[in-house]
């Protein structure tokens, strides 16, 4: 018997060991000529990690754990690039060109300017922070670097560096690197693209746990929640529910009766998976109607739904790591409960809720 232990013991020891390794992201900046750029601001988007290049134009970053990463490099007078990066059990190097920004001549308008971008500060700050309470508590600190512009009725915004945020419900710095941003009154519609930052605020023992309260509450039924819960194939005992959807708009047509993780993705390796479905997929977050027994319905019969507080309609066409973390930003669409979340609801890659 303690010889089976002992090697249970080191099974386990060497599960630990692999599930545990990590591995570095590293690369060189530099200009189109060709030329090292010094004191290039680098960062993975979503996440916690940043640096700065050397005097050799080098970066890295340590301790990754293998899976899918957007890679930023941003320097004043360049214009930014966004890298996909995928660790697959052995380290990346990633080698970034940047070319010079051009300037543009924005719409001169004339007589009224400081009112005007207050009203469309105002304007920003509620379809971008959004309108729940983490967004309430959170203050824009530099919002001087908004460049605002109109055109008919689309409010744009656009920034040459990075937004500062403080989120004080969730205890976070965020920078926000804002690439497009634009409020179509007419339609009601919100587009906005970029990449962020996180950095912990330091407060007392009081905040702390305040803070860790309200991001355990943030990331219960959020996306990064779903992805994760159906990478560990245990999304029904998460709280999810998933419908096929035969609809692309609401009131929605779906199938009768949820269906588990295994029909709606494949793995692609040891690392990742992806969703099977280029149709949308209808996810609804409700705890206790999850651990209820379904009803099924024997036909294949489907039925009309109008959308419920807690579910979203979802798609994306890529691969997916544990972190519930995906490849390609493109080709995510989400409707409903999570495409009301705003930079407000945000929470790290590297976010916990253990």
């Amino acid at each position: 018997m303690k010889k089976i232990a002992a090697i249970f013991t080191l099974l386990l020891l060497t599960t630990f060991s692999y599930a545990q390794k990590t591995y570095t992201v590293s690369g060189t900046v530099k200009n189109a000529a060709g030329q090292n750029l010094q004191s290039a601001t680098v960062f993975i988007s979503g996440s916690e990690k940043i640096t700065m290049t050397d005097e050799n134009g080098r970066f890295v970053f340590r301790a990754i754990n293998s899976g899918t990463y957007q890679l930023v490099v941003n320097m004043l007078s360049y214009t930014p690039v966004k890298q996909n990066v995928i660790v697959n059990d052995d380290a990346a190097i990633v080698n970034v060109v940047l070319t010079n920004k051009q300037t543009l001549l924005n719409e001169v308008v004339i007589g009224g300017k400081k009112t005007r971008d207050e009203a469309h500060l105002k304007t920003f700050i509620k379809y971008f922070m959004g309108e729940s309470a983490n967004a309430k508590a959170s203050k824009i600190l530099n919002p001087e670097i908004l460049d605002f512009s109109t055109s008919k009725n689309v409010l744009k915004a656009a920034t040459y560096d990075f937004l500062e945020i403080e989120n004080n419900n969730l205890g976070y710095k965020v920078k926000y690197l804002l690439k497009k941003f634009q409020y179509d009154s007419n339609l009601d519609v919100t587009e906005y693209e970029g990449d962020c930052i996180f950095e912990h605020m330091d407060g007392t023992a009081e905040q702390q746990a305040k803070w860790a309260a309200n991001r355990k509450k943030t990331y219960e039924g959020s996306l990064m929640h779903f992805l994760r819960s159906v990478y560990a194939n245990n999304s029904r005992q998460e709280g999810f529910l998933i419908y096929l959807s035969r609809s692309d708009f609401f009131p929605l047509t779906i199938g009768p009766n949820p269906v588990v993780d295994e029909q709606i993705v494949r793995r692609v390796d040891n690392n990742f998976l992806k969703f099977r479905f280029v149709k949308r997929l209808y996810v609804v977050f409700d705890k206790k109607k999850a651990a209820k027994p379904d009803k099924l319905v024997e036909d294949d019969s489907w039925i009309v739904s109008d959308l419920s507080d807690n579910g979203s309609l979802f798609m994306v066409d890529s691969q997916v790591d544990r972190r519930g973390s995906y490849a390609n930003y493109n080709k995510l669409l989400i409707q409903g409960s999570w495409g009301k979340k705003r930079i407000g609801e945000q929470l790290p890659l590297e976010y916990n809720p253990e």
